[in-house]
């Protein structure tokens, strides 16, 4: 970690990324334009038990992480646009929905322009289609698969490397 310096941390210090390539030959495409709010909900258990004693203990477990994107207007230029038109028309489902996200701290600066980033896996759940007449809307959920994967992440060049420290 390479936090320095003090005071609060501005938003768009957190960037979202997700991958509009393949695996192999990932593209990252960032999200954000015309989102005022996003965030990760933790939607951990938290589960209290209180002993004979009157002793209470708490035990707090992981969730399903979950990212609401909205609203996301439609955009020709953009690759994720295309994607969540893929699942609209096409009705897709399980695997089919699933892709690769970036979470990006360009406050946590690893070197000049490389950044500490986490990557993972999520299944997009496309909550609408249509909206307003100031243009499509297509919100969806972000509910994040298996474990986040450290990495860093060069602004500059829009890579990603999966972080070989231990």
């Amino acid at each position: 970690m390479s936090i320095t310096g003090e005071g609060k941390i501005q938003r768009k210090m957190v960037m979202h990324f997700v991958n509009v390539g393949t695996t192999d030959k990932p593209e990252w495409e960032r999200i954000g334009k015309g989102i005022e709010e996003l965030t990760r909900e933790m939607n951990n258990n938290v589960e209290s038990t209180t002993d004979i004693t009157g002793e209470t203990d708490i035990e707090v477990t992981l969730g399903n992480q979950t990212t609401s994107v909205e609203p996301f207007k439609a955009r020709r230029e953009s690759k994720l646009f295309q994607k969540l038109y893929k699942i609209y028309t096409d009705d897709l489902e399980l695997s089919d929905v699933e892709m690769e996200f970036l979470e990006v701290s360009v406050f946590d600066e690893i070197s000049d322009g490389v950044y500490a980033a986490i990557k993972q896996k999520g299944a997009v759940d496309l909550k609408s289609y249509g909206g307003p007449t100031t243009g499509v809307e297509m919100p969806f959920d972000i509910n994040y698969i298996g474990t986040k994967e450290k990495g860093n992440f060069t602004l500059d060049t829009l890579t990603y490397a999966k972080s070989t420290a231990a």
